[in-house]
This record gives structure tokens, C-alpha cells and sequence, in this order.
């Protein structure tokens, strides 16, 4: 039989066990890994993209004998990415996109052998990057309130800008902003600025670069962050930030 005939028939028995019992029967997921590992050509054709759905499903339903198939199924097609068609790239990446979320549990609270390649995935799938400025803290002037405002720069993109809020010395936005990545960014770095929209006071409460790699790994990344220059007399100012990775 021919191989890519093999390839199909397995990826709608994977289909079929998925439908009848929420999971993908381990024999199947591992005979597909083994078609894989054989027969490399096989990565590229179109009954492996039609398999990636299922193999994320089974990394999210499946027993860990299961998810390691499937991890492994997964892994096995991320090596021909860097030499395949773009259009077969950009396909099987979309649709594996789908794991981010369970590729960062698996590395976080999964089998520790299961680390490296879900770490290797992670670092060629397409996401999102979400940034939501909470709120600001410390930001007093000697008269009058501040009108605060965010402006966040990332790398060439334009630059976005949070609304004016005037009320008092820890102005709450809660306004999130996303960017689209063909590919996780990586040693790039977040510009925030805070700056006083207010006639009065001083123009600007200082700025903040965030190294932004981390949260591709742990999905959700929150903290408070200093604003520099820091303050001579009092606390220092800062804002409260949260960082999500996600396929969204």
C-alpha cells in the first residue's frame, strides 16, 4: 500500500476514535509516528496537515502514552518546516497553533521528558502577544491630578497608546493590545512610556523596557514594573502589566 494511502487511512481512524471516544487510540498515533519517522517525504503531503487537528486533540484528551505519540507525531513534522514549501509551512504551523496552550502546561506541569520537544514547538508556531496595561501606581504631582496615558512601542510596529485617565496618582486602564507573529519574537523587547497629558506637572513619569521571550514559554507572565528614571523622594512609580502568549 502506498505510503501517503497509509497516512490517510490512519488519520481517519485517529478521526474516527476521537469522534466515538474524545481520544485517539495510542496504536494508531504511534503506527502514524513510525510512517513519519520512516518515510520523511511523508511530513509534507497533505494527509499529515489533516492529521494535526487530531494530534492536538490528543495532546488535550488523551492518556500521557497517548500525548507522547502525539508529541512526538507533532515534533517529527516540525523538522521539515525549515525546507518545505512555504505554503505547507504556514499550513501544518496554523493548524498546530492550536497546542500553544498545551504545550506550555505540558512544559510546566507535564512529564519532564516531554520539556525539550514541547520547548522546540513552541518556538515555531505563529501567536498572539497580548500586553494589558492594569494600572499605574505612584504617579503624583505637586499640582493638580496627572492625565496619564501609555504609549507602548514593539520593535517597527506603530506605536499604541492607552486613554487619558485623570484620576489621581494610580489611574486604572486595564486596556489589553495584541500583535500577530508569524513566529514567536524573540530577544525582542516592549517600550512603555508613561507619559502626563496634564498642563501642569511634569510630562513625563518615565519608561520601562520588558525582555518579552519569557511569556512564550509560560503563557501568562504579570507583574509590577519600575518606571525610570526612579523617584528621588517617595516610592517609586510603576505600572502593573500583564504579558499572555496564546493562538488567539
Amino acid at each position: 500500500m502506498p505510503r501517503v494511502k497509509q497516512s490517510e487511512l490512519y488519520a481517519a481512524s485517529i478521526e474516527k476514535d476521537i469522534w466515538a471516544s474524545g481520544s485517539a487510540n495510542e496504536e494508531y498515533l504511534k503506527a502514524l509516528n513510525a510512517l513519519l519517522s520512516n518515510f520523511p517525504r511523508l511530513r509534507v503531503t497533505e494527509p499529515a496537515t489533516i492529521c494535526i487537528p487530531h494530534l492536538v486533540t490528543s495532546l488535550k484528551t488523551g492518556s500521557e502514552a497517548t500525548q507522547e505519540a502525539a508529541l512526538d507525531s507533532l515534533y517529527l513534522l516540525r523538522q521539515a518546516w525549515t525546507a518545505c514549501p512555504a505554503e505547507v509551512f504556514k499550513a501544518q504551523s496554523v493548524a498546530a497553533s492550536e497546542a500553544i496552550p498545551l504545550l506550555q502546561y505540558l512544559i510546566q506541569s507535564g512529564p519532564p521528558r516531554f520539556q525539550e520537544k514541547a520547548e522546540l514547538l513552541l518556538q515555531c508556531l505563529p501567536g498572539t502577544l497580548t500586553v494589558t496595561i492594569k494600572r499605574g501606581n505612584n504617579l503624583r504631582q505637586s499640582v493638580g491630578n496627572a492625565s496619564a496615558f501609555c504609549k507602548l512601542t514593539l520593535g517597527n510596529n506603530p506605536a499604541r497608546l492607552t486613554k487619558i485617565v485623570s484620576t489621581g496618582e494610580s489611574p486604572e486602564w486595564d486596556e489589553a493590545f495584541a500583535w500577530a507573529f508569524d513566529s514567536p519574537p524573540k530577544g525582542q523587547k516592549l517600550h512603555i512610556s508613561c507619559k502626563n497629558n496634564s498642563k501642569f506637572g511634569k510630562k513625563s513619569f518615565g519608561k520601562v523596557t520588558i525582555q518579552i521571550d519569557r511569556v512564550v514559554m509560560l503563557g501568562s507572565v504579570a507583574g509590577e514594573y519600575t518606571l525610570l528614571p526612579e523617584s528621588k523622594s517617595g516610592p517609586n512609580r510603576n505600572l502593573e502589566i500583564e504579558f499572555q502568549w496564546s493562538n488567539k
